[in-house]
């Protein structure tokens, strides 16, 4: 698999719907959450963490968070979205887990979140229509996310109730930022593909080293673009951010509705790709990052 071309393409987004009058019917009766989604979701988390944790229910809370269950549900997209945010005990996990007693909460995180995007998740991508992720915050508590919907499944009730006519942040000033945002997505995609041309054209040695280059360059460039647009908007959710009405959740937002943040995710993926494929013909596996080879020595696992 190689590098392949890339367009920007706009898309629907549930921040700039129209709100319904009413929760998605799928998941709701009236504001009560179905008791069999409720028990869908916790069943497969707990049937997991107890196969490899002791007391899982002792240090796990579980939310539902996101726009699948605020009343912007209904914007296209097939399969739905529905977020299931784990809020972890962290003094209570190392409790009952003490070989885990060495790691920071967020090393515990970055743990789970690992594991349930290699484990769970991939059977999770058409959960009854939905698709279901589960993901740790180091954040144990969801209004420290400042989420704009979070209904709590273990005790079946809403910690913060959706508005059902919230207010889309504006300034022209944010409208400014994201247009250039746009135009920088689109020159950076323009390069990408010159760049594609040129490998695919060269008629020597020199000629494809060169376009190499400047491909390896611009796909660099699109990555911490990226990166730069996603971090932002966890940070809008995040203690120190203002959720729903930040910047940064509207900047990925309106990125999201003009087709430059899928564009730029699908460069990341590729390149993650080939560097795995790399690995894999080099090592015979793929390499853990940094993180994940300290954490494994920590706690001795293979």
């Amino acid at each position: 698999m190689g590098f392949s071309e890339v367009r920007i393409e706009p898309s629907d987004t549930s921040y700039f719907s129209t709100p319904e009058t009413h929760l998605d019917a799928r998941l709701f009766m009236g504001n009560q959450l179905r008791p069999a989604v409720r028990n869908g979701i916790m069943r497969i988390l707990m049937t997991y963490l107890a196969k490899r944790y002791v007391s899982p229910e002792r240090w796990t809370k579980m939310w539902l968070a996101g726009s699948g269950i605020s009343y912007q549900w209904s914007a296209s997209r097939d399969p739905g979205d529905l977020d299931c945010l784990v809020g972890i005990d962290y003094m209570s996990f190392r409790k009952y887990n003490t070989e885990y007693m060495g790691l920071s909460n967020e090393e515990i995180a970055h743990m789970f979140n690992e594991d349930f995007n290699a484990d769970i998740m991939p059977a999770t991508k058409r959960w009854h229509g939905f698709e279901l992720t589960y993901y740790v915050n180091p954040q144990s508590d969801i209004r420290d996310l400042n989420p704009y919907a979070a209904y709590s499944l273990d005790t079946d009730s809403w910690v913060v109730e959706p508005d059902i006519t919230p207010s889309i942040p504006y300034t022209r000033a944010w409208e400014q930022k994201v247009d250039r945002d746009y135009e920088t997505a689109v020159e950076l995609l323009n390069r990408y593909s010159q760049a594609l041309r040129e490998l695919h054209g060269a008629s020597n040695n020199a000629y494809r080293l060169n376009a190499e280059r400047k491909l390896a360059l611009v796909v660099d460039q699109a990555v911490a673009f990226y990166d730069d647009i996603h971090g932002g908007r966890k940070l809008a959710f995040s203690q120190v951010g203002a959720g729903y009405a930040d910047f940064n959740n509207y900047r990925w937002q309106a990125g999201k509705r003009s087709g430059a943040v899928h564009a730029l995710k699908e460069i990341k993926e590729y390149k993650d790709e080939m560097k795995k494929e790399a690995e894999l013909s080099t090592y015979g596996v793929n390499l853990p990052d940094t993180e994940t080879l300290i954490r494994r020595a920590a706690t001795k696992k293979a």
